[in-house]
């Protein structure tokens, strides 16, 4: 079992990783999939206490949109830029058009908000995701969500000798003969311990884990 595993640890150098998504700032926006037209509306409505990212306290936030799975320039879309402000109000609609019943099924909507600088070295503040399947046809669903800040577990190799990590797997995924389907987030912490020779796994937390049972809900648990 779990006898010997620390608690989910406050982490050296990152031990405000667990509360990250209360200091990036939350996100209000909504999403409505017109179906006669092919075309998914995202409208981004605004953001409220957002990290500053400027030497004066503030920043200079836009929205990215990006469809996964997917690289094409189309893909990517937009909001304006709003200069000094952690609260920015946007409301702003990008269209994406061609998007079909397959894809709603099957594609992930990446809302990222960063801060533009005057240098050219725009700096990513937080994000969240959405499966297009939660959408219904032509109804609108609206979203208040904190921004989260997601870090591939690809980075698990730079760890000290004794220094911990917090790391959020970017997807939890199911391949089915080339159907992705998302099943949620796990976060976990890492540290190897040259004391007694071994990685010790801290088990965090979960998040938008795909629901296994008949009344909606789960009973997770965590094998290594």
């Amino acid at each position: 079992g779990f006898v010997g595993l620390p608690p989910p640890f406050a982490i050296s150098n990152s031990s405000s990783s667990l509360s990250l998504s209360a200091t990036l700032g939350a996100l209000e926006f909504s999403l409505l999939y017109d179906q006669e037209n092919s075309s998914l509306h995202c409208t981004l409505i605004k953001a409220k206490g957002l990290k500053p990212m400027d030497s004066n306290g503030l920043a200079d936030p836009y929205v990215k949109l990006h469809l996964l799975p997917g690289a094409s320039k189309s893909n990517k879309l937009r909001t304006k830029t709003l200069r000094n402000t952690r609260n920015p109000v946007w409301n702003e609609t990008l269209v994406y058009h061609g998007i079909t019943d397959e894809d709603m099924q099957r594609k992930t909507l990446r809302i990222s908000v960063c801060d533009e600088d005057k240098f050219g070295h725009n700096e990513f503040i937080g994000e969240t995701r959405v499966s297009l399947k939660k959408l219904k046809a032509n109804q609108k669903k609206n979203f208040n969500i904190c921004l989260e800040r997601v870090i591939p577990m690809k980075r698990a190799g730079t760890t000290g000798s004794s220094r911990g990590m917090a790391l959020y797997e970017e997807e939890v995924r199911v391949d089915r003969g080339g159907d992705v389907e998302e099943r949620g987030k796990i976060l976990v912490s890492l540290m190897y311990s040259t004391q007694q020779g071994g990685l010790i796994v801290g088990i965090v937390r979960c998040v938008h884990l795909a629901a296994m049972d008949a009344n909606g809900y789960s009973d997770p648990f965590v094998k290594l």
